[in-house]
């Protein structure tokens, strides 16, 4: 039988990342096995080790791909909402909607399970500090013109609104109180973001 091509192990391991990515997000690094990733990526399970030496070098490779993810979905989402591109708050906007909120699969890993994985071992922690500086240097491209400490204050106070709003509105329950929640946070940021522009024109 002829060995797979190395196109071939490169898509494999793609998906059996992608899969991992959404499930980490859904149930929580603890909450999910290799035997159950590679089921549901269509795959065997004494296949994984043809790709990771290990689950927790998989979990360093999910959370890096599930960033590039919800980054794409911020983009995208807060420009087409903006007509331009977006600054601060429709950024926040964007995080803080119902769409993100009813879909913990598909968004923010710090949101959907930081304080796990950062008590997980070195290389998944290490990928979930990376995670943040990666937030943090994106969002200072949409922040304003601000110098310094107060920009830095700017974008580290908003991305851990953000994620905070996101976990409160999660633990609400009730989709309507969810919502609440969700609106309090986007006024306060848009609050916040507004002071700091008025700060930076006196």
């Amino acid at each position: 039988m002829m060995p797979w091509h190395e196109k071939h192990k490169q898509e494999t391991r793609a998906r059996i990342i992608a899969v991992a990515a959404r499930a980490i997000r859904a149930r929580g690094p603890s909450g999910v096995s290799v035997a159950e990733i590679m089921k549901e990526a269509g795959l065997t399970h004494g296949g994984f080790y043809a790709h990771f030496a290990s689950k927790d070098e998989l979990l360093a490779e999910a959370i890096t791909r599930a960033t590039a993810e919800t980054l794409q979905f911020l983009e995208k989402t807060a420009t087409d909402a903006a007509g331009q591109m977006p600054g601060l708050a429709d950024i926040a906007d964007a995080y803080l909607g119902t769409l993100h909120c009813e879909h913990p699969e598909r968004g923010c890993v710090l949101a959907a399970c930081g304080s796990e994985l950062a008590r997980a071992d070195d290389a998944t922690r290490n990928a979930l500090h990376e995670n943040v500086r990666t937030y943090l240097t994106w969002l200072q491209q949409h922040g304003d013109d601000a110098a310094g400490g107060k920009a830095e204050r700017q974008i580290i106070g908003a991305l851990a609104t953000m994620v905070g709003g996101m976990i409160l509105a999660r633990a609400a329950g009730d989709p309507a109180e969810a919502r609440k929640v969700l609106t309090a946070v986007r006024g306060f940021l848009h609050d916040e973001v507004s002071e700091r522009d008025d700060d930076a024109q006196a």
